[in-house]
């Protein structure tokens, strides 16, 4: 974990490693999307550089729509600390969010500009998440977006005390998780691969946004499984398992007060590490999982439709040219 790289001399700024990654992520993301522009662009000459305009808006539509669905869902503490709301660099994002109105945003600059939105779609979303995959390596070094406690091989622990700037959860600190970052940073990495493969062999512009959106409906789905912020993201829970009723359990077990802060923490470190299933709530969807079906569903409609409609198939087009 390593939230601050290092601090700007004489401006006593902080350069926060997720900030970084994520602009990295941004840049490398608008290159390759140059270059497919290049080659799966309506207009193979003018279509790179206007890509990079696009892309700016994309930007702004993946951080805002992503920090705006993450206070939604989190509304009860943005509502009596918004000044919170602003500090982006400390983690909390809910990608979702972030990829729909980064669709939206991107499409509606992309047709302002004179490019076809869903041809253009279909190689800038694949770029995207190849952006994301970089970007997401934040998450890991801010310690957001943690994952379970498990016994697996790869399971990785963040260290006592955290770093400051740290996302983690500080009672978690030295248990064994699931490296949800990185389950993120690779799904994100897939898509980005079977992006490139579809755009050589699409039927209809849409196509490959429709099948990536799916992919990452389905995808996101599995590694929530994984998650241990539950809490922070809400959803509906299982019987007897929600947060009031594990803070119920651990204080009649003498591991947190009335208030729900640890008193005993070697002893719920404990409960976790050997799977104690009622020392932590059990989600049956997250707010994601809900999202994502919903998301899969709709993508799903549309692919139907639009795969029928004649000015959007590519051999028609071709032929016409």
């Amino acid at each position: 974990m390593w939230p601050e790289l290092f601090t700007i001399p004489f401006l006593d700024f902080p350069l926060r490693s997720f900030g970084l990654l994520v602009a990295l992520g941004f840049l490398v993301g608008v290159g390759t999307g140059s270059k497919l522009a290049s080659r799966y662009g309506a207009n193979k000459e003018l279509d790179p550089a206007r890509f990079a305009d696009v892309s700016w808006w994309v930007l702004i539509g993946v951080i805002l729509g992503a920090r705006l669905a993450f206070v939604l869902v989190n509304i009860d503490h943005y509502a009596s600390h918004p000044a919170d709301i602003l500090k982006v660099w400390e983690g909390g994002l809910v990608m979702y969010g972030g990829l729909i109105l980064a669709v939206v945003l991107g499409v509606w600059k992309a047709k302002r500009l004179g490019m076809p939105g869903w041809q253009s779609l279909d190689y800038g979303l694949t770029a995207g998440f190849l952006g994301q995959a970089i970007g997401r390596l934040g998450c890991l070094a801010v310690g957001d977006d943690y994952g379970a406690p498990t016994d697996v091989p790869w399971a990785i622990t963040f260290p006592e005390p955290l770093a400051v700037g740290s996302a983690f959860e500080p009672t978690l600190s030295t248990v064994p998780v699931h490296p949800t970052q990185l389950y993120m940073s690779a799904k994100a990495l897939s898509l980005f691969f079977f992006g490139l493969m579809m755009l050589k062999r699409k039927k209809f512009h849409g196509q490959v946004s429709l099948l990536l959106i799916m992919g990452y409906a389905m995808l996101r789905f599995i590694v929530e499984y994984f998650r241990f912020d539950m809490v922070a993201r809400g959803g509906i829970y299982k019987e007897g398992s929600s947060p009031e009723d594990v803070a119920i359990y651990l204080n009649n077990a003498g591991v947190k007060d009335a208030a729900g802060r640890v008193i005993d923490l070697q002893a719920y470190r404990d409960m976790l590490i050997q799977g104690d299933p009622q020392a932590f709530p059990h989600l049956l969807l997250s707010t994601s999982q809900m999202v994502g079906i919903a998301t899969f569903a709709v993508a799903l409609l549309v692919y139907f439709v639009m795969r029928k409609i004649p000015s959007l198939q590519v051999k028609a087009e071709t032929a016409s040219n």
